[in-house]
């Protein structure tokens, strides 16, 4: 399942930026003075050689956190796919030696006020709750919600409910129960 995430993780995102509509917004600048003068500090990282590899980039979009950002954010938008996509956007009236992170940042909130970035983020914490949540009859109730929300099918929520109750002790994720399941 792990070999698998980046690759579903990179078609939802080409997916949703395909189908994005542009919409044209105005980023309110944050209140913080180490945000305003981060905004105004150009992505020196393209340039300068350090922007090597997504640890590099993620280290970059990550000072974006004084600005908003999320742990998840930093993680969508410290990929390679999204820079690249997000540069093709950024470079059409800029030169990338004037691009700064208020560009960066704009370019950020207008991916995040779209409707699929926002499917793509709720699926992916209701994926990451699930998976890291120990399977339990007494939690079950909510717990079924998120199978429906995660669109589950009606087979697989019945196997998870019957491995439940036969493993009333269980001490599996519901990763990992799901993963006995493919043996």
């Amino acid at each position: 399942m792990k070999t698998r995430l980046p690759f579903i993780f990179l078609f939802i995102f080409i997916t949703f930026l395909s189908n994005a509509q542009e919409k044209e917004t105005t980023v309110e600048l944050p209140l913080t003075d180490n945000c305003k003068i981060l905004l105004s500090s150009k992505l020196d990282f393209l340039i300068n050689g350090s922007f090597q590899d997504e640890s590099s980039l993620r280290k970059e979009i990550s000072r974006l956190k004084e600005c908003g950002l999320d742990e998840f954010d930093v993680k969508f938008f410290g990929r390679m796919e999204s820079m690249s996509a997000m540069l093709r956007k950024m470079t059409k009236e800029k030169q990338i030696e004037q691009l700064t992170f208020e560009d960066l940042f704009t370019q950020i909130e207008k991916i995040k006020a779209t409707s699929g970035f926002t499917q793509v983020k709720k699926i992916t914490l209701l994926s990451k709750t699930l998976a890291t949540r120990k399977g339990s009859l007494k939690n079950w109730n909510k717990d079924i919600n998120l199978f429906q929300e995660l669109g589950a099918s009606k087979n697989v929520i019945g196997q998870v409910y019957e491995y439940l109750e036969s493993h009333p002790d269980n001490t599996k994720t519901y990763q990992e129960i799901l993963e006995s399941f493919k043996k």
